[in-house]
């Protein structure tokens, strides 16, 4: 039963402490607060999630739109729900009942997807409904683009990219995904949203009963937000082991990709040890590892090498590719820096693969690591992975127009 909306701000604010105070109260209690750097990355998480409730929930003018870049995913900044460090996310949100016009130029990009979902997180309902591959869509030489989404067809369909949307959803979230492989040469993709027929008196400002039930539907964002990464949505399955990635899946109902598959892990490593990570690399339109805090916060990606994607990793003489995970930089190719935390997780993930895989690892102390990785494994000096590191934050805050 949908719970009525507060009909003031304050009724709504309250509502938004009291469930902020909750998660921190479960944040105490959990079993990661007797770990003091866990419990401070808790700290941080909860803030975050504050900050993208509003941003999301609270600020977005559905009829006055824009595609949004750093309000939700930062590299570091603003880290939920172990985004993607070769993505660019860009999320608008617009009204269902409204007709849109989306254009720009991706020249020089790599792959871009743009998935529609009535609402997200803080709504009553979430649903998908449809996604634009950018592989199967009309793109002139020069890079121009056209899309058109809204309840009703253009009047002239031929030609034109079209997605339908659902009047009665009035906070439809659009997530584009915007893949970079080589973070060097890949451009970022021109992108811009107007409405074509938004009200003549669309209010800019809302007045108090709107501002109070956008303030709930925050609220409710941080609850799930909160549940979903401490582990209560799967309380009835049983823990994954540590060091072991699970069998892939999707994650359409909480918003992930339709043509993604996602394996986790949990990894528990001491600064004596390594993870050797190895699987043979499957094809796909994307693959790649990343690391991430116990509560789904992406590590540092600009000045760190916490993720590696197919065109970044090292293919070894045997076929298979070898990641080592390790809290000290063991001075290979593919090493894989949970940042200073020894406990967290990875996640690999693809899209429009052909086939599945499942990481094998392997825990051993990281004073033996080369006994365990093939004769021929490249030596990475501290000042070539200097140098790396530099080439890594320069491509990455491009992006971020840093």
């Amino acid at each position: 039963m949908t719970e009525p909306a507060p009909a003031t701000v304050a009724e709504a604010q309250a509502i938004w402490d009291r469930t902020v105070a909750s998660a921190r109260k479960e944040l105490l209690a959990h079993r990661y607060a007797a770990d003091p750097a866990l419990l401070a990355q808790g700290q941080y998480f909860l803030g975050n999630l504050e900050t993208v409730a509003f941003n999301m929930y609270v600020a977005p003018r559905q009829q006055y739109p824009a595609f949004y870049t750093q309000s939700f995913f930062m590299p570091f900044e603003l880290s939920w729900g172990t985004q993607n460090p070769d993505f660019l996310n860009h999320n608008a949100f617009i009204d269902g009942a409204r007709t849109y016009r989306i254009w720009g130029n991706a020249k020089g990009s790599y792959w871009t997807t743009i998935q529609a979902m009535t609402g997200f997180w803080g709504d009553e309902k979430m649903a998908q409904l449809g996604q634009i591959d950018f592989d199967d869509i009309p793109i002139a030489e020069n890079g121009d683009f056209e899309i058109f989404m809204g309840p009703n067809p253009p009047a002239d369909t031929k030609g034109k990219t079209w997605l339908k949307l659902d009047p009665a959803a009035h906070n439809v979230m659009l997530a584009v995904r915007e893949v970079y492989m080589d973070w060097e040469s890949t451009r970022i993709v021109d992108l811009h949203i107007e409405t074509l027929d938004r009200d003549a008196d669309a209010p800019m400002w809302f007045d108090e009963q709107e501002l109070a039930k956008r303030i709930a539907k925050g609220a409710k964002f941080i609850e799930f937000a909160w549940r979903f990464s401490s582990g209560q949505m799967d309380k009835a399955k049983a823990s994954p082991p540590v060091n072991s990635f699970v069998m892939p899946s999707g994650a359409t109902e909480v918003g992930g990709n339709p043509v993604a598959a996602y394996v986790p892990m949990q990894f528990e490593v001491a600064p004596d040890e390594a993870l050797i990570i190895a699987m043979t690399p499957i094809e796909a339109r994307y693959w790649g590892f990343q690391t991430a805090s116990v509560w789904g916060q992406t590590n540092d990606y600009s000045y760190h090498q916490s993720s590696l994607n197919a065109e970044q990793a090292k293919v070894d003489s045997d076929g298979k590719v070898r990641l080592v995970l390790s809290l000290s930089d063991p001075g290979v190719p593919n090493w894989l820096d949970p940042v200073g935390v020894g406990t967290g997780s990875v996640l690999l993930r693809w899209y429009k693969a052909k086939g599945t895989a499942v990481p094998e690892t392997q825990l051993v102390p990281l004073a033996e690591l080369r006994r365990h990785l093939p004769r021929d494994t490249p030596t990475v000096t501290p000042a070539e992975r200097a140098e790396q590191l530099k080439a890594r934050a320069r491509a990455s805050l491009r992006r971020f127009k840093q």
